[in-house]
């Protein structure tokens, strides 16, 4: 694919990350009502039908995100990539491109004796994060409460207050898997991305290659080749194997 196609890609893969921010910060907004004894739409079952929407909505834009990505490297897209919602059949059409197409949650790690700036997976035991399996769940369970039912779903005021904490945890575990995460495209490219840059405030993502490190052919290194806004990570990334 050409250069301006990539960056293409790269532009709209951050202005999905743009609006899952907006959807996360209307829930920590919401919970921080919550606990101060308020409710953002007045009523706790209204509160709770807000977490679960944008639960599912921001699920969505993140398997759109993977479709872009993947765009960049050659996917084609058929009709359930450029028009299907449901994302299980998303996920499938997906696989059959690239099995590794879900985010990896990435944390700096330091810099070695070269100045090359290391970067590790995040771990569980570190900071939960929502899985590739777990976001799926999350996504039928979310459904739940997008519909009216016949008889009363939400349970007593206990019952109310652990399902609205159970959908907050979720967005707080996909904020997790994204703040800074690697996309792989192939086995070779990927998207970088950090949600919260230090200077801006904005969504940074830059399509990045592992090449063969001059100093050291063992080791793999990523070099920046293309970035949305005209951002760039300074320096080589060390990635784990």
């Amino acid at each position: 694919m050409k250069n301006k196609e990539v960056t293409e890609c790269v532009k709209k893969y951050a202005s999905y990350m743009e609006e899952v921010k907006k959807r996360t910060d209307v829930v920590s907004r919401l919970m921080k009502m919550h606990r101060a004894g308020q409710s953002m739409t007045g009523y706790i079952e209204t509160d709770i039908d807000t977490v679960y929407l944008q639960l599912r909505k921001t699920i969505e834009l993140v398997m759109f995100a993977c479709i872009v990505a993947n765009k960049s490297a050659g996917l084609a897209l058929n009709k359930t990539l450029r028009k299907g919602y449901e994302i299980q059949k998303i996920k499938s059409e997906l696989q059959r491109f690239n099995l590794k197409f879900f985010p990896t949650p990435k944390l700096e790690d330091g810099k070695d004796s070269d100045g090359i700036r290391k970067v590790k997976n995040l771990t569980q035991d570190a900071r939960p994060f929502m899985s590739e399996g777990e976001i799926f769940k999350a996504y039928g369970k979310a459904g739940n409460y997008l519909h009216s039912q016949r008889d009363y779903q939400y349970g007593g005021e206990e019952a109310k207050l652990k399902i609205l904490e159970r959908g907050v945890d979720s967005i707080n575990q996909l904020v997790s898997l994204l703040n800074h995460h690697w996309t792989d495209i192939t086995n070779d490219s990927f998207f970088a991305v950090v949600m919260q840059g230090e200077q801006d405030g904005k969504v940074h993502v830059s399509y990045m290659e592992r090449v063969e490190s001059p100093n050291n052919s063992s080791k793999k290194d990523a070099l920046t080749r293309a970035s949305s806004r005209g951002v760039t990570f300074h320096g080589d990334y060390e990635c784990e194997q």
